[in-house]
């Protein structure tokens, strides 16, 4: 389904080459066309954003453990110094 150009739509319109109603048709198209655009790049930024989710959830998960382990570490080497 192609459509009009919009800057051309409005210039046959103007110039009296359209009818108001062919304007109107070849507008409803040029919207569908937006719409559809529009929910694509909708779907490609919800994976883009699942993934670097994901991505996050894992690195934090990796902080967590480093984070204990580092706790376990300082806390054994502070038993060991601590005099007695």
């Amino acid at each position: 389904m192609a459509t009009y150009d919009p800057k051309q739509l409005l210039a046959d319109y103007a110039s009296g080459k359209l009818t108001p109603e062919m304007a109107v048709g070849h507008s409803l198209q040029h919207i569908e066309q937006l719409y559809a655009a529009q929910t694509s790049q909708r779907q490609e930024w919800r994976g883009k954003t699942d993934a670097l989710d994901k991505r996050v959830t894992g690195l934090q998960t990796a902080v967590d453990r480093l984070t204990a382990f580092m706790e376990k570490v300082l806390s054994k080497r502070k038993k060991s110094s601590a005099p007695s």
